[in-house]
């Protein structure tokens, strides 16, 4: 898995805060998070100049105001800097949003008995699909908890240069958040598998995106069987091209910059005309080549007589001789 390092500065302002409201100092909080401690100090500051937080004495502070719903929720960008719509982040480089994150969860060894655990440890829950599943809501997720494993509905949106990068933060944030119910309920969750059900990926301030969004117009484009592969809906303001396959956004990506490169020159007419023209060109060259086989068929009839000519000639030679 994943270290903070690997996620960046900015990444981690969510769980300075958490550590805080657990009342811990920045060594505990670098130890508990693996992230390290100039980092944690980083954003305390940040949060004491913007008056979020004081220090009450050595290594502990206390929140003193409210911390809006964008730091605490999208912790995508630096304590001090104005934040954005949904968590963007002010840098060219992170072009990616990641969504809407389904993960799949399955422990070893099997068959937890989590109603005895949330009951023991006074977290509140929901029993639904006949008594069979438990529901809780817990770091702002909603998990449902199952005899064969978990379900986390991820709310937040992740920034990165590519979907991969996107989507590595998003697990990272996931095993942070089943290590967290684990310590929670005193039980070891950190042998497991997971699997995502759905997960969404965006190309935000996308030109043909803006295009359509400019024009109030929207795009959505459908495989054979009818799901849903492709979308343009500006549902965030983000002038964004959606998809929900990891792989397809890169492709995406790489075609955008193909036709960049070329100016966006190679068009579908471009490409008929070439077409139209490699074609004329072949009918020349296949006239030239009937025209070059007329004369080397012509030519070969002339050496065939010239030869006959020549024996002839010969023949008449020897006739003298004798």
């Amino acid at each position: 898995m994943e270290n903070s390092n690997f996620l960046g500065k900015k990444f981690v302002l969510l769980r300075t805060i958490e550590g805080l409201k657990e009342g811990l100092s920045p060594a505990k909080i670098s130890k508990k998070y693996n992230i390290p401690k100039t980092t944690i100090q980083y954003y305390i500051d940040g949060l004491r100049k913007k008056g979020y937080i004081k220090k009450v004495d050595y290594g502990t502070w206390e929140i003193i105001k409210e911390i809006p719903k964008e730091v605490r929720k999208h912790h995508h960008y630096t304590i001090g800097e104005k934040p954005q719509k949904r968590g963007v982040v002010k840098n060219k480089k992170k072009q990616i949003r990641g969504h809407a994150f389904i993960w799949k969860i399955r422990f070893f060894p099997k068959n937890i008995d989590w109603i005895r655990r949330l009951e023991r440890y006074q977290i509140p829950y929901k029993l639904i699909s006949n008594n069979k599943v438990a529901r809780i809501i817990f770091k702002n997720r909603k998990i449902w908890l199952s005899a064969k494993g978990m379900t986390i509905y991820e709310p937040i949106d992740y920034l990165g240069s590519s979907s991969f990068e996107t989507k590595g933060r998003a697990v990272f944030e996931m095993d942070q958040i089943i290590k967290d119910l684990g310590r929670k309920l005193q039980i070891n969750l950190s042998n497991y598998k997971f699997t995502t059900s759905r997960e969404h990926y965006g190309i935000i301030k996308n030109e043909l995106a803006k295009q359509y969004n400019d024009k109030g117009e929207k795009l959505y484009i459908k495989s054979k069987d009818g799901d849903l592969w492709l979308w343009i809906d500006n549902s965030h303001s983000l002038q964004e091209i959606e998809n929900n396959e990891v792989k397809i956004n890169r492709k995406i990506q790489e075609w955008y910059n193909d036709h960049k490169k070329h100016n966006f020159e190679v068009t579908p007419t471009f490409v008929l005309n070439q077409f139209s023209e490699n074609n004329r060109q072949l009918l020349a060259y296949a006239e030239q080549n009937k025209e070059h086989l007329a004369l080397i068929q012509e030519y070969r009839k002339e050496s065939v007589q010239n030869r006959k000519f020549m024996n002839k000639m010969l023949k008449a030679v020897k006739d003298l001789k004798k």
